[in-house]
Parts: structure tokens; sequence; C-alpha cells
């Protein structure tokens, strides 16, 4: 014999025979206490019968209901009349557990609907178990995902707090920047040091790879580039070619398991002589437009920072006259504009070569418009970082 279930009745009479008929020697009718809330009461039973006229005056109540077994684990039968139009348009509505049938139909139909409801009982309490786990691990997901974007940001900050605040002005020489993380952090650095009343240093340096780990090479590279020496009462101006060859040695050394290579370019200008010297370690060539309207790409070998310990670099002299412009850039910036341009593979040089006759400061803001116009890229975003140097006439 089958064990007798429970039913919580929700009407305001007694069972009519069709009921009495349809639970007879199966269930167990509970009437509902109307001093009490409605819901816990259907999460004690899991299992309730609805009997109602269905009429105007009894929709309100038929309503709350509905919402009360709509946030309960319960499932519930449903008997309507069928002239009960304004409560069959509700249940329309309803997307609840709740199976319906007219008082019409038969003891047999409502002994169906009843052992369907008592075998679906289990899982819905089972999906709001895991609704219940999936919403606390959604708000504890957000409060870390929230407390993750706010240690980015102070990350982000204290990354800018590295970089020059301004761009100095020295001699004839002037420096504009256009930097633009593909995240809140960047694998992209740069700085512009007075090395003396002579000498002014510079650099952009990219680590390959994205985010956190990119930045903290680049935290490294900032602090581990040697730009001059003191010597006793004295000091010296260390050479490009052996500023990237220490670095070089300092990455390696540091055994990084990840995000371990980067490239750079780094130059010294005499600012009397307007000499550049310069190294390159594995990044693209900068590209020098002179006053005369030539342009040229300044080649110099050497291969990515942190892969041979003992790599050799070199260093190359050009000699600058006013009215000539310096421009480097990260590969994020080259990818970047050749994308604006809907022109894969060609030499950055034919691309910005439009904009040499420009000021300094309108021609970021061009590239910067390029850049914007081109976004979506299907490769995806990258850090981009162009310096611009100019000496003026």
């Amino acid at each position: 014999m089958a064990e007798i279930g429970k039913i919580l009745w929700l009407s305001e009479v007694t069972a009519p025979p069709m009921v009495q008929s349809a639970i007879a020697n199966r269930w167990e009718l509970t009437a509902v206490n109307t001093d009490k809330p409605l819901e816990p009461q259907l999460n004690a039973a899991r299992l309730a019968m609805i009997y109602s006229n269905g009429h105007s005056n009894e929709t309100r109540r038929l309503g709350r209901m509905l919402e009360a077994l709509d946030h309960s684990d319960a499932v519930a039968v449903l008997i309507l009349p069928d002239d009960a139009d304004a409560a069959w348009k509700m249940v329309a509505q309803q997307n609840g557990p709740l199976l319906t049938m007219r008082t019409s139909e038969s003891p047999a139909t409502l002994s169906a609907h009843l052992e369907a409801a008592a075998a679906l009982q289990p899982l819905i309490q089972s999906l709001h178990v895991q609704l219940a786990v999936a919403q606390k691990m959604a708000t504890t997901s957000a409060k870390a995902v929230e407390h993750l974007d706010e240690e980015m940001r102070l990350a982000a900050r204290l990354q800018r707090d590295f970089l020059p605040r301004r761009m100095p002005d020295v001699g004839p020489v002037r420096f504009g920047v256009l930097y633009r993380p593909a995240s809140w952090l960047s694998g992209d650095i740069y700085d512009i040091a007075r090395l003396d009343e002579k000498h002014v240093g510079f650099y952009v340096a990219d680590a390959v790879g994205h985010g956190m780990p990119a930045a903290l090479l680049t935290m490294f590279i900032k602090h581990a580039l040697q730009t001059k020496r003191i010597v006793g009462n004295t000091y010296q101006i260390v050479p490009p070619e052996i500023s990237l060859a220490e670095l070089n040695q300092d990455i390696c050394q540091q055994n990084l398991s990840s995000c371990q290579f980067c490239t750079a370019v780094y130059g010294v200008l005499d600012i009397e002589k307007l000499t550049l010297t310069y190294s390159r370690a594995g990044h693209p060539p900068p590209i020098l437009m002179h006053a005369d309207g030539r342009i040229e790409s300044l080649i110099a070998p050497g291969s990515l920072l942190g892969i041979f310990p003992d790599e050799q670099y070199e260093s190359r002299v050009v000699s600058l006259r006013p009215g000539d412009r310096l421009v480097i850039y990260t590969d994020g910036a080259e990818e970047a504009l050749r994308h604006a341009a809907n022109k894969p593979g060609e030499d950055l040089v034919n691309i910005i070569a439009p904009l040499a006759g420009t000021p300094r400061e309108e021609m970021l803001l061009q590239l910067t418009a390029w850049i914007d116009a081109g976004k979506n890229n299907p490769n995806g975003e990258d850090d981009i970082t162009i310096m611009v140097v100019d000496v003026e006439r």
C-alpha cells in the first residue's frame, strides 16, 4: 500500500466530492492556516491544491497564493471553473510550478495531476537549491570582481606614476607621447630623462604579453635600465648598447616563468651637436622624418631582451637637424594604424608620411583619431605607445 501523502488545501470551502474521490486512500488534506504566512506552509507541505471559484472577488487572493507558490519549493494543482475567465487569464501568465485543471474534469484526471505534481516536486526543490547556490556564488563572484577591478585601477594608477609627469623641454628638443593601454595595465613603458646639461636619454619598451605579468616586467625595466653611473666625484653616461646588454642580463637572471621577453629602443641625444646614439633590441625601427622631406627607418641589430644572456647590442649614430622628427612606436601602434588605414602589412612609414609636416601635438591627435576610427581589430587590441621627438627650427 502506497504511503499516504499530505497536501496543503488552499480554499475557503471544504473539499468537494470530486476532490474527495481523487485523494481517497492516497492523499490527506491539511487546511491552510490563514493566520500564518503562506510561503512557509507551502515549503513544509511541498504539495498543494488550490480550489477557487476564480471569480473577480477571489482573483486578488488567488494572485497572492500564486506569488507565494512561485517563491516556495512547493508544486500545486489549481482547480478552476470553466467560466473563470479572469483567473484563467492570470494563470496563463504564470510561469511557476503549477498544474491546472477544470472543475468539470474527472477525479481520475485530478489524481493523475497530483501524482505528476508529486513527481515534479523533488526536481523543483533541487532547482531551487541550485539557484540559491548559484545566486550566492554570483554575489561572491561579483564582489570578487569588484574588488579585483579596484585593485587593477590602483595598479594602473601606480604604473602611470612611473611615467614622466610632463614632457621635458631640453634645448631645441621637444617630446610628445601617445600612450594607450589595451586594458587597465600596459605592457608598454617609456621614459625621458635629462642626463646632464648636454644629453637627454629616452626609451620605449614593450613587454611581450598583456595584463599584470607584462606590467610587472615594465616596472622591472624602469628600475633596471642603467642610463648613468656615478664614478667617484664624476659620472658616466652609459652608452645605449651597454644599457640594453645589462638590462638583458638582468632579465635573463630573473628566470621569469611568464612574460620574460621584451623589445626596446633606447637613445641618447646630444642636444648641442644634435647627434642621436641609439640601440635597438628586437623593437620596430624608429622612423626619422627629415626636414627636407626624406623619411628613413633607423635600423640597428639586436634580439629581444630576456632570451640570450650574453647577447650583444650595437649602437648607431645619426645626425639630426632643426626641423627633423623622430617617431618611436610599439608594434601595437603599428598594427592599430595599419588596421585603421585598411592596409595590412603596409610599411608604417607610408601610413604616417602625410603627417610629417604637421605640428607635433596635431600629429598625435590625428594618430589618435585614426586609431579610434579603426577600433574592433579582429586581431584584438594591443597596448599602444607612440613617442614623437622634434628638433625645433
